[in-house]
């Protein structure tokens, strides 16, 4: 006996068999009853015309009732299964992959419910995978972060540590500085009349202050966070500078060996380079505190990568700058936990920097011989232009006539620049912070030919006046003073349009120079 589930799982295309053979098999069997009644001639039944229309009738009947019944086919097993499929797609299409169609029969709209069912499974299976993906790499990203943020204090940490280290030495240096200034300028009050002697004293005294100012850059360059910016370099120069610092430091007991054997250059940070080279130093030597020994810095050219410590994943073709520096105490096995801990920090901190300029750092640690640390970077062209050197200008020093507005919060400065430039003929306006100099400039009926400003300053900075000042005229020379200049680089100096930048502490011939250019020359130049 064939019931109401049997039916709901049979094909669709049986359903329309078994619905077309219930409805039409009683009206052909009524058809042919009645061709049968006619062909007997049965006249007490009915006459021909009104077999005929019965005939017709009960066709419209069983028509109507046709239609109706497969219009409630379609509709029962066709239309409403599509729009509750349809309703659960647009649900779908939301993010609910969790969805799932109830239609348990073994006809097509079943087969296509449970292979949809199986499709939205995966899906959903798919998406829980993509969540955790997109969980692990915000958390790889977050560990990243975390990892340069402690990084960078790691590198902090260490400079302040090296410098603590190298404060006996540096204390030592500027007392000898600061004794040979001040004996001098005793010397000069006792000797005012003595012209000769007189200024003998002040020549002294000028090179006692050029070399606290180089003693005071080596220091910041050390300790200073600077924007990466590379350019060729003559890293024998940065080498040069850093021994120069670290020499006056180091104990007699410890002997500083140096070979250097290449002028050749790389693309590299001068900041990061000096700062990576006073680090192998300061741990190198710091190894041989108690005991004594010799560290040994050399700089060469190679072609390649010393055998057996070339990377798979470095692919970094030759010629190489080969920096090697060398201590003779004890091998890492048989130094204390702070030593070994030390080691590992530096060499945490100098991977970076050498990864950073493509190149390639490794360790060596020898029983008894001591630890080398090897730093393998790809030499650049030749071509001294770029080497970093300052420009030499010459030009003589000739007065002026120009009218130049000044600007420094410290007023010695101040004084001594206005002094300076009106001891050379020049229209001097000076200004004691960025905010009245900028407003002088707007609404004073003086026309500035040229303006030197501090860029350290309260309320306004040299670099917001400079910019205020250019918006309105671009061709005016700026010469931006500073005696810390981490916070911008060269480059983005020149690109707001200040054409020159110098160091403090001033050398008044560089700046009666570098005016006497800017005034006399179209053209701009980024340092001098």
């Amino acid at each position: 006996m064939i019931t109401l589930p049997k039916i709901r799982n049979l094909k669709l295309r049986n359903k329309l068999l078994l619905f077309f053979l219930i409805l039409f098999a009683p009206l052909i069997l009524i058809s042919k009853t009645l061709v049968f009644i006619q062909s007997q001639k049965i006249d007490e039944i009915s006459t021909p015309f009104s077999t005929f229309a019965t005939l017709i009738t009960l066709d419209i009947l069983f028509f109507l009732l046709a239609f109706w019944g497969l219009a409630y086919l379609l509709s029962r097993f066709v239309t409403k299964p599509l729009e509750k499929f349809t309703h659960i797609l647009q649900n779908s299409k939301e993010g609910d992959y969790s969805i799932r169609l109830n239609h348990n029969t073994q006809d097509e709209v079943g087969n296509l419910a449970r292979h949809f069912n199986a499709f939205m499974i995966r899906i959903d299976k798919y998406n829980d995978q993509n969540q955790k993906t997109i969980h692990t790499q915000d958390a790889l990203i977050a560990a990243e972060n975390e990892r340069r943020k402690l990084l960078s204090k790691l590198q902090k940490a260490q400079k302040m540590e090296a410098i603590g280290t190298l404060a006996g030495g540096i204390a030592h240096d500027f007392n000898n500085i600061l004794s040979s200034i001040f004996g001098y300028a005793q010397l000069t009050q006792m000797n005012w009349d003595n012209h000769e002697k007189l200024n003998k004293h002040m020549n002294q005294i000028i090179k006692g202050t050029q070399r606290a100012s180089d003693l005071v850059k080596q220091i910041m360059t050390f300790s200073r966070q600077t924007k990466n910016e590379k350019r060729p370099l003559k890293l024998y120069l940065v080498l040069k500078e850093a021994l120069k610092f670290l020499r006056s430091s180091i104990p007699t007991t410890i002997e500083m060996v140096t070979q250097v054997e290449t002028v050749d250059m790389v693309n590299a940070d001068p900041t990061q380079m000096h700062q990576m080279i006073m680090n192998l130093c300061t741990n190198a030597y710091r190894a041989m505190m108690t005991s004594g020994g010799t560290l040994t810095v050399s700089l060469t050219t190679v072609d390649q990568i010393q055998p057996g410590h070339q990377s798979k994943d470095y692919f970094q073709p030759g010629p190489f700058l080969k920096l090697m520096v060398k201590d003779t105490g004890h091998d890492m096995e048989h130094k204390n936990k702070e030593n070994r801990d030390t080691e590992l920090g530096v060499a945490a901190i100098v991977k970076p920097i050498v990864d950073d300029h493509k190149g390639l750092s490794y360790i060596e640690s020898i029983a008894g011989r001591g630890t080398s640390f090897f730093v393998y970077l790809p030499v650049v062209g030749k071509n001294d232009s770029s080497s970093g050197s300052l420009t030499k200008i010459d030009v003589s020093l000739n007065p002026g006539k120009e009218t130049i507005m000044i600007v420094d919060d410290e007023p010695d400065i101040l004084a001594l620049i206005e002094e300076l430039l009106n001891k050379f003929g020049y229209s001097v306006h000076p200004f004691n912070n960025g905010e009245t100099a900028l407003n002088a400039y707007r609404e004073s009926q003086i026309n500035f030919d040229m303006i030197i400003t501090d860029m350290t300053m309260p309320r306004m900075t040299g670099i917001a006046l400079a910019e205020a000042i250019l918006s309105e005229n671009k061709n005016i020379p700026i010469i931006l003073c500073s005696g810390y200049n981490e916070t911008i680089t060269r480059s983005e100096i020149g690109a707001i349009g200040i054409q020159a930048f110098l160091e403090k502490p001033l050398d008044t011939h560089l700046l009666l120079r570098t005016i006497r250019t800017l005034f006399d020359n179209e053209k701009s130049f980024d340092r001098v």
